[in-house]
């Protein structure tokens, strides 16, 4: 039920950072967010959402010590060694035990995925296949390590 309500927090804000003149939501006034008495009755599928976070909201939580695995999806000649800090190589071409080596057992941990730059596809693909696997809460940072970089975060190096 916390995925369900946290996705419907997510689509109002969405809705409301990038479109404020019509809220899709206006006929449920007086209602929960989702147009429903009881908040969000009906089920989402998350295996559909492709949600994606900014470096402020991933550098707020790596500051705050919620647990999130961190997977660089570069490989081969595009994996430069860099890497936010505690992130783990995982090719966006895994297979679906190396996905469970590196991500973990848990279906509802906190992943995020990242690449090189916006230009890359690599974080993307990652998180479809995550999804695909039945991990239900992973979120892309299309800026990926160069963006990081540019907003002057810490760069680690690959162990």
């Amino acid at each position: 039920m916390k995925t369900k309500w946290l996705l419907c927090v997510g689509a109002v804000l969405a809705v409301s950072v990038g479109a404020m003149a019509q809220c899709p939501f206006s006929a449920a006034k007086g209602k929960s967010p989702c147009g429903t008495a009881t908040g969000c009755a009906a089920p989402v599928d998350v295996k559909a959402v492709e949600a994606t976070i900014n470096t402020d909201a991933l550098a707020a939580i790596l500051r705050s010590g919620v647990a999130v695995t961190l997977l660089d999806a570069r490989s081969g000649k595009y994996d430069d060694g860099r890497r936010i800090p505690g992130a783990k190589s995982l090719a966006s071409t895994a297979t679906a035990d190396q996905v469970k080596e590196v991500a973990g057992e848990s279906k509802n941990a906190l992943i995020v995925t990242y690449c090189s730059s916006l230009k890359c596809p690599a974080s993307k693909r990652l998180a479809t296949s995550l999804r695909a696997l039945g991990y239900t809460n992973v979120l892309e940072y299309p800026d990926g390590i160069e963006g990081w970089a540019t907003a002057g975060k810490t760069i680690a190096k690959a162990n």
